[in-house]
């Protein structure tokens, strides 16, 4: 196994078809600063219903639609999501142990099969090779949200006047999940709310959609926002997402994201988190915990200024896996000798 490219060792980015899944495992590529490929996976059946490590060769497993995973291997690979750490320990065997695995979340497999874990806290795991992060890993850093900024001010010439005269209120809306349902009316009810917080603060609502927003709550948002001053991205055009978090005075995030609450977290601003329903165990924790750290809060009609440590763990885990990997190849530089 050679390194190419500078002789800088190359990643693999494995993860599901999920841009929650993806994002952290990119933030963290970049932070590396090493050449960086990413390849999407999922498991055939019966395969993907099996604990990981009971998958025989399993990036062989793969279903059509996903990327190949074929020799020379990479030097390391990054996955996130349970059939991500599943592919990435058969690449591991099939690399005969060279190929070093850094892992998101839990994986759901022993951990000392893998090299190094980084979950989030609420996961509750432990182990020399585990490092646990206060929220979700990401990519948000001051140069995309700057980037960001300049292309929503081209969009929207109007951009520096309406920061510059009333307070803007970012609002990041997510979905359904495994767990929590959000519907139309619960949308409806969510806009009614908000717009009547930005008129007693005479403030610019700036609100963004994910791709778990789904058409029906979509429709409603719109709806409800039709004939009034605020703005809605509904999945078409420049995604004003970084920008978003860029200007705004205070952020209020849908309640079923970690990804979305820690990456509004890294900016140091003022983040409610707004629930539209139940959430898992799991969720209930990390948000109990980004309370208790007075990270957020849980909206109930009021805004304030406060401050905190921003929600930012991904320099630090990417120096760790840079020293892990060295120390690793180090290990195996002295057993061929």
């Amino acid at each position: 196994m050679t390194a190419t490219n500078g002789n800088l060792p190359r990643i693999w980015i494995l993860t599901h078809d999920a841009v929650g899944l993806r994002n952290q495992a990119l933030g963290l590529a970049e932070h590396i600063g090493w050449p960086t490929e990413q390849k999407t996976v999922n498991l055939t059946k019966p395969w993907r219903w099996l604990p990981g490590h009971w998958v025989p060769r399993a990036h062989r497993k793969l279903t059509a639609d996903s990327a190949a995973l074929t020799p020379p291997w990479p030097e390391l690979i990054i996955s996130c999501g349970r059939l991500g750490a599943t592919a990435a320990l058969g690449v591991k065997r099939a690399a005969r142990g060279e190929t070093f695995v850094v892992h998101i979340q839990n994986p759901q497999l022993p951990l000392h099969r893998l090299d190094l874990i980084a979950p989030p806290a609420h996961d509750g795991l432990s182990g020399p090779n585990v490092f646990p992060t206060r929220g979700a890993l990401h990519h948000v850093t001051p140069a995309k949200i700057a980037q960001a900024i300049d292309e929503q001010t081209t969009i929207h010439p109007e951009l520096p006047r309406i920061t510059a005269q009333q307070p803007i209120i970012g609002v990041l809306i997510g979905g359904s999940n495994a767990t929590a349902t959000l519907t139309p009316a619960k949308s409806q009810q969510l806009i009614q709310t908000l717009i009547a917080l930005a008129e007693h603060h005479q403030a610019h609502l700036w609100l963004t959609a994910s791709r778990r927003t789904g058409e029906a709550n979509l429709a409603a948002l719109r709806a409800a926002l039709a004939g009034t001053r605020h703005w809605l991205w509904d999945n078409h055009g420049a995604n004003p997402y970084h920008a978003i978090l860029g200007v705004a005075d205070y952020l209020i995030v849908t309640g079923d994201s970690v990804s979305m609450v820690s990456e509004a977290a890294s900016t140091g601003k003022p983040v409610y988190t707004l629930d539209f329903d139940h959430y898992s165990g799991r969720l209930q924790q990390f948000h109990q915990r980004m309370q208790e750290e007075g990270v957020t809060r849980p909206f109930v009609g009021e805004l304030a200024q406060w401050h905190y440590e921003p929600v930012n763990d991904t320099p630090r885990i990417a120096a760790l896996v840079r020293e892990r990997y060295a120390a690793h190849r180090a290990a195996l530089n002295a057993d061929r000798r």
